[in-house]
Order: C-alpha cells, then sequence, then structure tokens
C-alpha cells in the first residue's frame, strides 16, 4: 500500500502542526495572512456564449499556435513551389531546344514566356482582391 501524504491525511481539530511528522509549508503562511485572499476564491466571469476566461485564454493560445503553424506551412510551401517553378521553367527550355526546330525556338520561348506572364498576372490580380 502507499503512504498517505499530508494532503490526503484527516486530521482533528485538536492537533497542532508542531504534531506532524511533516508539516505544511503554506499552512504558517495562511494562518499568518500572507496570502493575498483576494484571488484565491474569485469565479471566472462568464462570457454570453457560457466560456469562461480561462477557456478564452487557451483557446486564443491554441488558435495563435494554429495561426503560426500555417503560416510557418505556407511559407514552406511558398519556397518549395518557387523551387519547383525554377525547375519546371528550365526544364520546358529545354525540351523547347530539344523538340523545336532551331529557327522557331525563339518563338516558342517567347509564347510559354507570355503563357507564364499571364498566369502570373492572374495569381497576383486574385490576392489583390483577396485583400482589398
Amino acid at each position: 500500500m502507499s503512504n498517505p501524504t499530508p494532503d490526503s491525511t484527516i486530521e482533528s481539530d485538536d492537533e497542532s502542526p508542531a504534531e506532524h511528522a511533516h508539516p505544511d509549508p503554506g499552512a504558517d503562511r495562511a494562518q499568518s495572512g500572507t496570502e493575498d485572499d483576494s484571488s484565491a476564491d474569485q469565479a471566472p466571469i462568464e462570457s454570453d456564449d457560457g466560456a469562461t476566461e480561462a477557456d478564452a485564454g487557451v483557446d486564443l493560445q491554441s488558435a495563435a499556435v494554429r495561426r503560426y503553424l500555417a503560416w510557418g506551412a505556407l511559407g514552406v510551401c511558398s519556397v518549395v513551389a518557387l523551387f519547383a517553378l525554377v525547375q519546371f521553367y528550365g526544364s520546358v527550355a529545354n525540351a523547347i531546344d530539344l523538340w523545336i526546330e532551331p529557327r522557331h525556338q525563339p518563338l516558342m520561348r517567347a509564347a510559354f514566356n507570355l503563357v507564364v506572364l499571364l498566369a502570373s498576372l492572374t495569381g497576383v490580380s486574385l490576392v489583390v482582391r483577396e485583400l482589398s
């Protein structure tokens, strides 16, 4: 069996703290009144939806952590996408060199660059609309 701790034993009113083998260090402070009792027994304030202030603090922290993780994931994904785009651009340029006759290569490169430019401008305009 386990040994009872000072918190789990039942004390009678006639015993003093000096008679215990392990006195409670907080008992002297509680009896002397050195602790601030104003915040000890305050009930949490509830909002209209039933959540308490303590609940709101935890929710805000977890929401903040999720937001930071989302921004971090967005940053990592953006860097990976940028790297993949540069590699794709180089691969298309190599494919144009390989498959297209040399006199038509400048025309095909210009057409491909125009498609990339239009896709980029479409993305920029969508982001600007979302932000405004």
